[in-house]
């Protein structure tokens, strides 16, 4: 009679209480785990693109000879814009590409010209449709092609350029990156807009030089007081992956790399410092010039 009793009422209220603590630490527990395993999965996802892109530019320097422009937006012959397309069976060509466009051959177009109706309707469009050219840990303007998840280091691999003398470092040929192995290609940018400023295709080495000159330094990574509508200036490497970016080289091989290890001067909370507010010999280009020395 007793037992019978006892099996109908069931559980306590200490009882479920218990269970329910139980179950709650186990949660608090796994929760990090999980966010953790799943910003592991996206980084993954992250090194394994700039992998293939590095890889396709290796394969396009053997090809070639050049490293491919940051952005081809002028002909030397006539000054007019240039165009470019992928040959994938579409008549529409690219005008003014960006360096990815020179990359597409195994990768993919960044931006699928079959998509479209008309030229002028793909040109106008900077929306990527090319998960290999996307890193799903970017937060902002993750499908812009102009403020994308990766940046080229086009101050000396690629700059297009003109300071009325002529091209600035371009075309850069095999011959002159004499360290492919220790001289960055591409790498994590932070994007555009209202988080970033200046478009982010364009990445910025930690002593960020304009045009390539060494005497000339903008305020770099910093807020521009001449823009006050726009949070930041320049794209140092975005380091959105656990306190690391990951980066390409120009052999192409990836991997994660912190600030301070890619040359930049970084603060106490690992952010990249402005060069306008430090000594020069701080940061470094030893990774940057294609030398594998701080020449500038």
């Amino acid at each position: 009679m007793t037992l019978s009793t006892r099996n109908e009422r069931g559980f306590t209220l200490i009882e479920l209480l218990v269970v329910i603590s139980v179950i709650a630490l186990l949660i608090s527990i796994l929760l990090p785990s999980l966010a953790g395993a799943r910003q592991q999965a996206k980084a993954t996802v992250c090194l394994a693109n700039l992998k293939r892109i590095g890889l396709q530019n290796a394969m396009y320097v053997n090809d070639y000879g050049v490293y491919p422009p940051v952005r081809l937006s002028k002909t030397f012959a006539t000054g007019t814009a240039e165009s470019y397309y992928h040959p994938i069976g579409h008549e529409f060509r690219r005008k003014a590409p960006r360096w990815q466009w020179f990359l597409s051959d195994e990768l993919g177009p960044p931006i699928d010209p079959r998509k479209y109706q008309s030229e002028e309707e793909f040109n106008a469009s900077m929306v990527i449709d090319n998960e290999y050219w996307e890193d799903p840990a970017m937060r902002d303007n993750a499908h812009d092609i102009r403020n994308g998840a990766y940046g080229y280091n086009g101050t000396y691999l690629g700059n297009t350029r003109d300071d009325g003398k002529g091209w600035i470092r371009f075309p850069v040929s095999e011959s002159m990156v004499r360290s492919a192995s220790g001289t960055v290609f591409v790498a994590d940018s932070r994007g555009g807009l209202a988080r970033h400023g200046d478009h982010s295709y364009w990445l910025d080495p930690p002593k960020r030089a304009k045009y390539g000159d060494p005497n000339a330094d903008e305020q770099a990574f910093a807020p521009n007081p001449s823009k006050p509508r726009e949070a930041l200036g320049h794209s140092p490497v975005e380091r959105r992956h656990r306190g690391r970016g990951n980066v390409a080289f120009c052999d192409g091989h990836a991997r994660a790399m912190t600030l301070k290890d890619l040359g930049y001067h970084v603060n106490d909370a690992g952010s990249a410092v402005p060069v306008a507010e430090i000594d020069r010999e701080i940061a470094n280009n030893r990774l940057w010039m294609g030398t594998g020395r701080d020449d500038r």
